[in-house]
């Protein structure tokens, strides 16, 4: 496809100045003594919903200190005794205040300066969408869940065969595809480059193998059924463009940037600084057996075109919470020598 086969390196923030020039700064959340206590306690514990975020927190070298500090004086928090419903409740108040509603998100904010990626946009990107969360931020559409998928699926017959779609069809879509866009939050977007991921979309099982490639663990059947989910892939010109004279559109992965409903994701995992020097995030592999991770970036927010939406498919398999817990374990066993703080974890038998 079309400027899908390479991506560029990481281009300097500024003459002569790495983005990742700060280096010695302390994890973000260490120097608070009475919550650093309280991540370590809760990260020994067996609940991978608890284990999880907060290996998470203790392991982030990227987050500033600036940014942690912002975190727990939110609402009051740090002066808090601490617990993990509190806890989660904090990380998803504050990831909605600083990340997902703002015009620009904390994310692309000066607060988050460091992890700021100067990218030479013209390689292409992917993300998995469900058709369930598209259609729950086109709340003014009449359209139902099934009508959208049966419009996609004409949609992109047409498109291979290069035959004409249908002019009523493709304004129902249209309308539908804007009013997911204007019922979107400014939360920045996970996407993997298209180099990295360009193998999996060769196999007819593709749609479960790339959840399980980018660590989308969240999305599964449900009830029995299989969820349908569209493969929307475009280049990151676009994105760029979207955002100039803002002070940044592109940026490393941190634990403070998941907006989560309920929880913190335990599928997310943060990486070192000395194994991704250019700035790259990891993502955790959910498959069976576990392959290797992949390349993985935050970019601003875009509102999709149908042009986007390269194709269609189904979650047909679950990822059960024992696969991410080993999941999770070959990944730190990759990175250990890498992290900074993995001496920071508790110990475990």
């Amino acid at each position: 496809m079309d400027g899908a086969a390479t991506f560029c390196p990481l281009q300097s923030t500024k003459l002569g100045e790495s983005p990742w020039a700060i280096q010695d700064q302390t994890v973000a959340f260490q120097a608070n003594k009475p919550f650093f206590a309280f991540l370590q306690e809760t990260a020994g514990k067996s609940n991978l919903d608890e284990v999880a975020p907060s290996e998470n927190y203790i392991l982030d070298e990227r987050l500033p200190d600036v940014r942690g500090d912002s975190f727990l004086a939110f609402n009051g928090f740090v002066g808090q005794t601490h617990d993990r419903d509190l806890w989660f409740q904090q990380h998803a108040n504050y990831c909605r205040a600083h990340v997902a509603l703002p015009s620009i998100s904390e994310t692309f904010s000066a607060i988050n300066n460091p992890n700021w990626l100067a990218l030479s946009p013209d390689w292409d990107v992917v993300r998995i969408e469900t058709i369930y969360g598209l259609a729950g931020r086109a709340r003014s559409s009449s359209l139902s869940e099934a009508e959208v998928i049966g419009l996609i699926d004409d949609m992109l017959k047409s498109r291979a065969a290069s035959t004409p779609f249908d002019t009523l069809k493709q304004a129902q879509l249209e309308k539908w595809i804007r009013q997911v866009s204007s019922g979107s939050d400014r939360r920045p977007a996970f996407v993997a480059p298209y180099a990295e991921v360009e193998d999996i979309l060769n196999q007819p099982d593709w749609a479960n193998r790339l959840r399980d490639a980018l660590g989308l663990g969240h999305i599964r059947p449900w009830a029995g059924n299989p969820m349908p989910v569209v493969l929307l892939q475009y280049n990151l010109v676009r994105v760029h463009d979207a955002h100039i004279g803002k002070p940044a559109w592109a940026a490393s992965p941190t634990v403070l940037d998941d907006v989560p409903g309920q929880m913190p994701n335990p599928c997310f995992f943060p990486a070192p600084k000395k194994a991704s020097s250019d700035g790259y995030g990891f993502t955790v592999d959910l498959g069976s057996p576990w392959v290797a991770f992949r390349k993985e970036l935050l970019h601003g927010h875009i509102a999709y075109t149908l042009a986007d939406v390269r194709r269609i498919g189904e979650i047909t398999t679950d990822v059960p919470t024992a696969r991410i817990v080993d999941a999770r374990k070959d990944h730190l066993e990759l990175l250990k020598d890498d992290l900074g703080h993995v001496a920071d974890l508790p110990a475990k038998p």
